[in-house]
């Protein structure tokens, strides 16, 4: 049984990473098919806002936050979402909240929809928020996540502990105090802190500030809950992280600066695919195509040479390897061949 068959058979969650153009968002819904072929249900959630996901897999825009199924050749399921910032922040807003006046004020602050549409820190915690409320949806087997390139894909794992930091700041618990009738005790104790945030921010904004983390009383603990959650969800036995990467020198160079971070991060690659290599065809026709066998050949050094830095911080990941397609995948069919070519 080949590395991506027992991960896809197994893991309860996968998160594809890596460079831009390497082809992760192809090879995040190639994985799903071969978990979807091997009977499992199986949704491939896109966080990265460029909606790739939908032309690999010949939809285009057609689908949204809410999962929708495509059809292909399996025993199992394969669906596809693609993350709604809004939408998410909405169903945790009303899902914590003690009462659904206290959810219908925050849904209304100005400055919860301005936050809500924000795509800085806010997409980040929403997707490790969405892949939790999914990896817990009775309907799906397995989730598998493909994150934004590089950079963007360390935000989304780091954000649940930022959020948690965040929520148990002494400054924000006196804000949030103030909701629930403290608000003499926490009015003199953060006035000064305040005034000096207000002197750089602006009092309007300031304003809009507090007053949202004021209705949040009574939900900041189970934020923070759910953030830590997540963070253990991302770093447990059943979470698989695949590094996707290509023979080309700046996605080498990407991927090991990611292969380090995750590293620092205490969290372990099950996978690194090796996308986009070179054609081989054999000895027997390395006479007559003699570029085409030294660019194969220089490709496979330079995978190789990544393979052992990748090793060292990472023991345990095992490689999978795929042929570059003579065009671009854009259809389920180029989603299946790239599927048996990873599972062979």
């Amino acid at each position: 049984m080949s590395a991506v068959t027992q991960h896809c058979g197994s893991a309860r969650v996968i998160v594809t990473c890596g460079t831009g153009g390497v082809g992760k968002t192809s090879c995040a819904a190639a994985l799903g098919l071969v978990a979807a072929r091997s009977g499992r249900r199986v949704v491939v959630v896109t966080i990265d806002p460029a909606r790739r996901l939908g032309d690999a897999i010949g939809i285009g825009g057609g689908f949204a936050d809410e999962p929708v199924r495509v059809d292909v050749e399996a025993t199992g399921e394969l669906w596809v979402s693609m993350l709604d910032v809004r939408a998410t922040f909405d169903e945790l807003i009303t899902s914590t909240a003690p009462s659904p006046a206290q959810a219908a004020g925050v849904l209304a602050n100005p400055f919860y929809r301005g936050l809500s549409q924000s795509l800085s820190g806010t997409r980040d915690y929403m997707a490790a928020a969405r892949l939790w409320a999914l990896s817990r949806d009775p309907r799906f087997d397995l989730v598998v996540v493909d994150t934004p390139p590089t950079r963007n894909a360390l935000d989304f794992l780091e954000s649940p502990e930022r959020l948690a930091r965040f929520l148990s700041h002494p400054l924000v618990r006196i804000l949030v105090a103030q909701g629930r009738g403290g608000a003499r005790i926490a009015g003199a104790t953060a006035r000064p802190v305040l005034a000096a945030i207000g002197k750089v921010v602006g009092t309007d904004a300031l304003a809009g500030v507090v007053t949202f983390l004021q209705s949040l009383s009574g939900m900041e603990e189970a934020f923070r809950r759910r953030a830590l959650d997540v963070s253990a969800l991302l770093r447990g036995e059943d979470t698989v992280f695949a590094l996707v990467v290509s023979p080309t020198v700046d996605s080498i160079s990407g991927a090991e600066t990611l292969a380090r971070e995750l590293s620092r991060l205490d969290v372990q690659l099950g996978l690194v695919i090796e996308n986009r290599v070179p054609p081989w065809f054999g000895t027997g026709t390395e006479a007559l195509f003699p570029d085409m066998a030294a660019e194969h050949r220089s490709a496979v050094d330079v995978l190789t040479g990544f393979a052992e830095v990748c090793r060292a911080l990472h023991p345990r990941a095992e490689r999978a390897r795929a042929h570059e397609a003579a065009e671009d995948i854009h259809d389920i069919p180029g989603i299946s061949a790239l599927a048996d070519e990873l599972a062979s």
